[in-house]
């Protein structure tokens, strides 16, 4: 028979976990929705309206869960605890990330994603909008550089039991579909220099290294001579960045260091949304001093991002793109006379008529793999 102190001391705790309840969901009803998260970069789910149809779908509870889970009170340091309790289990994949080999975080593709429908029909859009340029600019003036992430290339630093990554798959299932004219190989390009510091360790983008190797692998394209490393002024412009993949975790690693490839190609200037003063020049220094570290090529995110260099050979080149392309897009420079950032996910107008009403020359598109085939903007291509 349980003693008195026995049922006192239940009884205590009863109360102290229902105080403990009851102060996180008091605190989930006066704290203030977050919009954006700095420390991993990108917007969080607010509260569901509530509807009869969302109900009886389901959908409504789904986004519910998604937001209790992205406004979740003291969020950051639950994810600390998360990683650490799992990693003492001996986890080698949290949060869809991956604890790979040489101290690399590597983000985990999901083979469904990559394999949905939403993923075929990016690639019909993209056949279709590729046939359309070639027709319109001409099949020398026409590349697709569609780049492999981290868990492609560097596969052999994955855990034992990784899911198995598509990616390679579906670059050879565009690539036949596609002209081979006009088609950036980035996968060998980045694949024959796997051993080099061609991806952030905490971070999903390839590093200015690996855009340099994607460039020059679209000068082989283009029939023109590669560009020696030695040619630039290489600095480094932070040693302390700590990108999406640390956030995701949250426990604590070596930084990573960001680099800027530089040539003295004469005045350069650029311009954000069409809106405000010319910039003089490809970095906004001032991302430094933020979480977006990665955000000091080309000022980050933009609908459109306009670049004026001092090429004069009436070349216009449109780079339709997601983030992958910020630290590539200085390369061009040297090329162009004009270079036009268009972000598909901000831009609401139609590409088409944008590259008949501004003497664009020249149209690549540059998308990391596996945010090509889950983007749900492509469709704007052809629009």
């Amino acid at each position: 028979m349980r003693s008195d102190a026995d049922i006192r001391s239940d009884r205590i705790l009863c109360v102290l976990f229902c105080i403990f309840i009851a102060g996180f969901f008091f605190v989930s009803l006066i704290k203030p929705q977050t919009g954006f998260s700095d420390f991993e970069n990108r917007y969080l789910n607010k509260k569901p309206e509530l509807s009869l149809n969302g109900i009886l779908t389901g959908d409504y509870m789904k986004k519910y869960e998604s937001y209790v889970t992205d406004q979740f009170p003291f969020r950051n340091q639950w994810i600390t605890g998360k990683t650490l309790a799992e990693r003492m289990m001996f986890k080698s994949e949290i949060n869809g990330v991956y604890f790979a080999s040489d101290g690399y975080y590597i983000e985990r593709q999901d083979k469904k994603e990559l394999c949905s429908e939403q993923s075929v029909k990016n690639q019909e859009t993209l056949v279709a909008f590729a046939a359309q340029q070639q027709e319109r600019l001409g099949t020398q003036h026409v590349s697709i550089m569609l780049v492999p992430t981290a868990s492609c290339i560097l596969r052999e630093k994955l855990p034992v039991l990784a899911w198995e990554d598509v990616q390679e798959t579906l670059l050879s299932q565009i690539r036949e579909r596609l002209s081979e004219e006009i088609w950036v190989d980035a996968y060998h390009a980045l694949y024959t220099h796997r051993d080099e510091e061609i991806y952030y360790r905490t971070d999903h983008h390839w590093t200015t290294l690996g855009a340099f190797y994607g460039y020059n692998a679209w000068r082989e394209r283009q029939g023109k001579e590669p560009v020696d490393q030695k040619e630039y002024h290489i600095t480094c412009l932070s040693d302390s960045f700590l990108g999406t993949l640390y956030a995701k975790v949250n426990l604590g690693m070596k930084p990573d260091s960001i680099y800027a490839f530089e040539k003295p190609l004469g005045a350069l200037r650029m311009r954000l949304d069409r809106a405000g003063e010319w910039r003089d020049s490809l970095y906004s220094y001032e991302k430094l001093s933020t979480r977006d570290q990665y955000a000091v090529f080309c000022d980050g995110n933009h609908a459109i991002t306009e670049i004026e260099t001092s090429v004069k050979n009436g070349q216009h080149l449109l780079l339709i793109k997601d983030s992958y392309a910020h630290c590539l897009a200085p390369f061009f420079a040297e090329d162009f006379e004009r270079i036009t950032m268009m972000d598909l996910r901000y831009y609401n107008g139609g590409v088409e008529a944008y590259i008949r009403d501004n003497q664009v020359t020249d149209v690549l598109l540059v998308y990391n793999m596996a945010g090509f085939a889950t983007d749900k903007f492509a469709n704007k291509l052809i629009k």
